[in-house]
């Protein structure tokens, strides 16, 4: 459905956390004394007749409690069927707009326009359907699927019109447009593709531009529609979305012009959770020529963007039934657009979009001794400008063994954990951890052995070191092999990654020796640097200090 239930999994598996999909109006419940005299709300798929008499008197005034039932109502169609409610508002708002400004008798009739609006928009329907999804991008580093045709008017659905084209072919592009910027850089990537349609990704925002024209029996229509989504929340967790419709209907010098304008804004909890939501819809329409002109301006707004209705400007021989359809269209276009790309941005900041965690262990984590500890750091980072993120992170032993410690807890961050090796050789052990904070979830696992493990000692310059390390946290020793002498290099660790080390040699009738402190930097399984800084002299009266980088590789048995 388009609205339906919250929580659970997405069609990919990826956690969903609740959005608007059901909204909860602050308007009181209707009694079941009142639910019993409540008008019928759809009758034939169509907002009856009943509903739109009653939902908005002349003056502007809606009936709050009326207009709940027709949001509930709505939410628990099947999707099909809200598809063709929808269809059939847009185009009863746009028959009755025509009406009054002229345009009606401009066509020809009321059976000549609506045939003229059906043959104008479906030329706008084919141009959607037709934008090639499967084209190649440039430059090819975008993920492929990252322009999509919005979805096309099923065969069984009312014909769709004016603010619809433009809502469902939103609607139909969210999830798109937003997941698959997932994978891209932090710079932004956009695409004209000259059929109408243009895509901008970017790790902090992801946008769709449409703009579509036809012409019918002399009628022009068009319609531009736009969304600028920014999923990845700020330090503060907030996030926001900004969705605009425009639609225009004319001939010769009459026409109407419709504008839904959509701003969501919302903040996350410590947990990647929404914790509040704020929908704001303003919607005008206007219509031009004949001598008849009439406007409405009103704004909605609340959790569900249907929770307030304010009447900003009316004018002209605006009707009861005019305003009762087009705050009827825009409630429920509105309801249906924020719950798509409401569940699109928590989608991605779910994904691990939003948030890295590149966990660190010490000592290890390959080749642990049976028994041994190893301290784990899990900061989370964000990927928009690198600072922490704060929040918590939580660990699992999720393969092999031994334990992790906490396990199963939320630890701040950044947090550090505390992995157990096996007491037996040849083990494996895998944490998996899970960061969670205002700005997005993050997941990583980091791998722990207690295999065997050795490191061979390579590079150098004046000298040129070889030999094999069996512990970097006991005492070791190198060779050395200059031109005409030979050096042995003794290292006395502190730590596993530092400590001090001598030096003697003699060759070519001289001999050398001398001392100095080094450290070792990297991680397994990439290979380790081990730099020394030494002072040393020969015995013929010459002294100098000299620093040499040695390449240590990791093997295991």
């Amino acid at each position: 459905m388009l609205l339906g239930s919250c929580g659970g999994t997405d069609n990919s598996g990826t956690e969903s956390q609740s959005s608007v999909a059901t909204p909860a109006v602050s308007s009181a419940p209707v009694s079941s004394e009142a639910a019993s005299e409540s008008p019928t709300v759809f009758v034939s798929g169509r907002l009856s007749d009943e509903v739109i008499t009653a939902l908005v008197d002349d003056a502007g005034t809606v009936d709050e409690e009326l207009r709940t039932l027709v949001v509930e109502a709505f939410v628990a169609l099947p999707e099909d069927q809200q598809l063709a409610v929808l269809a059939d508002l847009s185009l009863r708002v746009e028959l009755e707009a025509a009406s009054v400004s002229g345009l009606e008798a401009a066509i020809g009739g009321p059976a000549a326009t609506e045939a003229a609006l059906q043959g104008a928009w479906a030329q706008i329907g084919s141009q959607v359907a037709a934008v090639d999804a499967s084209a190649p991008l440039e430059p090819a580093s975008p993920p492929a699927g990252l322009r999509r045709s919005a979805a096309a008017p099923s065969a069984g659905t009312v014909g769709m019109v004016g603010l619809a084209m433009g809502a469902i072919g939103l609607y139909s592009t969210a999830d798109t447009i937003v997941s698959t910027a997932n994978g891209l850089s932090p710079d932004a990537y956009s695409e004209n593709s000259g059929d109408g349609l243009i895509i901008t990704g970017a790790l902090e925002q992801s946008s769709i531009e449409m703009e579509f024209n036809g012409t019918q029996d002399g009628v022009d229509v068009a319609f531009k529609a736009s969304a600028v989504v920014h999923p990845c929340p700020k330090a503060d967790g907030s996030f926001d979305i900004q969705l605009t419709i425009d639609v225009k209907t004319s001939k010769g010098g009459a026409g109407q012009n419709a504008t839904i304008e959509l701003n969501i804004t919302g903040h996350t909890d410590d947990d990647a959770k929404i914790a509040d939501i704020n929908i704001e819809n303003h919607t005008q329409w206007s219509d031009f020529g004949g001598g008849k002109g009439q406007f409405v301006d009103f704004t909605m707004s609340g959790p569900s963007g249907a929770d307030t209705f304010v009447v900003n400007r009316s004018g002209g021989t605006v009707t009861g039934d005019f305003f009762s359809l087009a705050a009827s269209m825009s409630t429920l276009f509105g309801l249906m657009l924020a719950d798509g790309y409401i569940k699109a941005a928590e989608k991605a900041w779910l994904s691990g979009r939003c948030v890295k965690l590149v966990p660190t262990a010490s000592p290890g984590p390959k080749g642990l001794k049976p028994g041994s500890t190893s301290d784990i750091t899990a900061a989370p980072r964000s990927k928009i400008d690198g600072g922490p993120v704060g929040g918590s992170v939580t660990a699992a032993l999720t393969a092999g063994g031994a334990s992790v410690e906490p396990v199963s807890t939320k630890v701040p961050a950044d947090a550090t954990f505390t992995y157990l090796a096996p007491d037996e050789v040849d083990k494996t052990g895998t944490v998996s951890l899970e960061a969670r904070s205002k700005r997005g979830v993050a997941k990583a696992s980091i791998d722990f052995d207690t295999k065997r493990t050795s490191y061979t000692a390579s590079g150098g310059s004046e000298v040129i070191y070889s030999g094999t390390i069996a512990d970097l946290a006991a005492p070791f020793t190198l060779n050395g092999v200059g031109q005409g002498f030979t050096v042995v290099y003794s290292y006395t660790p502190t730590s596993p990654t530092a400590g001090a080390f001598s030096y003697a040699g003699a060759g070519s009738g001289v001999t050398m020796s001398g001392s100095g402190t080094y450290t070792i930097t990297g991680a397994d399984p990439d290979p380790l640097t081990l730099t020394g800084t030494a002072s040393g002299c020969v015995n013929i009266g010459t002294c100098r200090n000299t620093t040499d980088v040695i390449t240590l590789t990791r093997s295991s048995s």
